[in-house]
C-alpha cells in the first residue's frame, strides 16, 4: 500500500517478499545464500530453496554428505595409499638390490644365476645331436628300397 507524502511525494510499504518503489520486485533471497556441493539456489515467494544436484547430498544448503558417498572417499584413498606404498616398496626394493651389488659388490643372486646355468647347460649336453644322412643307390645294384637311411 502506498502514501501521499507531504512535499509531493509518495512512499509505498511493501508486503513480505517484495521489494522496490512500487513494490514491484519480489525479493532475491538466493542473493546471501551459497548452496554447497555444486547445489543451485532457487528463490521461493518469501524464502529459499538449494536444490542439491546429486543424490549423495542433502540438507538445507546440501552441505549433509550421505554415507555411501564419505564411505567410497575413505576407500579410494586407501587405495590410493596402498598403491603408492607398494610402488614405493618396490622401488627401495629395486635401490638396495643396485646399492649391493655396484656399491658392495655383493650379488644377491649369483648363486640362483649359477644354479640356472648349470642347469641350461646340463639340459644341452643331454639333448645328443642326430645327424641323418641319405644315401641314395642306384636301382641295378639293389633290388631293396631305393633309399637307406644312415644315423650317425
Amino acid at each position: 500500500s502506498c502514501s501521499d507524502m507531504s512535499n509531493g511525494g509518495f512512499i509505498c510499504e511493501c508486503q513480505d517478499g517484495w521489494e522496490g518503489i512500487h513494490c514491484e520486485t519480489m525479493m532475491n533471497y538466493c542473493e546471501n545464500v551459497t548452496c554447497e556441493n555444486g547445489g543451485i539456489c532457487q528463490g521461493l515467494f518469501g524464502d529459499y530453496n538449494c536444490e542439491c544436484l546429486s543424490a549423495s547430498y542433502s540438507g538445507r544448503h546440501c552441505e549433509i554428505t550421505t554415507k555411501t558417498l564419505v564411505a567410497r572417499k575413505v576407500i579410494s584413498k586407501s587405495v590410493g595409499y596402498i598403491g603408492l606404498l607398494c610402488i614405493t616398496g618396490l622401488v627401495s626394493f629395486i635401490i638396495i638390490l643396485d646399492i649391493l651389488k655396484y656399491g658392495f659388490h655383493i650379488d644377491p643372486i649369483r648363486a640362483e644365476r649359477k644354479r640356472m646355468r648349470q642347469k641350461k647347460d646340463q639340459k644341452r649336453r643331454r639333448m645328443p645331436t642326430v645327424v641323418v644322412r641319405f644315401q641314395y643307390i642306384d636301382e641295378a645294384t639293389s633290388s631293396h628300397s631305393n633309399v637307406a637311411e644312415t644315423i650317425v
